[in-house]
C-alpha cells in the first residue's frame, strides 16, 4: 500500500492510476482525511462466487474473517427463516 500527499498524486496522477489499475492499494491523504484511489467496476457485472464476493466485502471494509463469518451465518439463517415461511 503506497499512501501520497494531495501533491505527490497530483504530480505523478498517470502513474499511480496505472499502479491502481494494477491491483495496488493508492490512497491520497489531505490533513487527517483519507481517501482510496482503486478502479471502479465495468458495467458489465462479473459473477463472484458466494467465497469471493465475501472475501472483497472482508477486504474494503476490514472485517475480521470471525466477523465475515458471523455476518455469513446471520445471512444464511435469514435465508432459511424467510424459505420456511413461504407457502409449499
Amino acid at each position: 500500500m503506497k499512501t501520497l500527499t494531495v501533491e505527490e498524486a497530483g504530480a505523478g496522477l498517470g502513474l499511480w492510476m496505472k499502479r491502481a489499475l494494477a491491483g495496488e492499494k493508492i490512497q491520497i491523504r489531505q490533513e487527517g482525511a483519507v481517501v482510496e484511489l482503486r478502479p471502479v467496476p465495468s458495467a458489465k457485472t462479473e459473477m463472484l462466487s458466494p467465497a469471493e464476493a465475501l472475501r472483497r466485502l472482508q477486504e474494503e471494509s476490514g472485517v475480521t474473517p470471525e466477523q465475515a463469518e458471523q455476518y455469513r451465518r446471520e445471512v444464511r439463517e435469514e435465508r432459511l427463516a424467510a424459505e420456511s415461511k413461504r407457502p409449499a
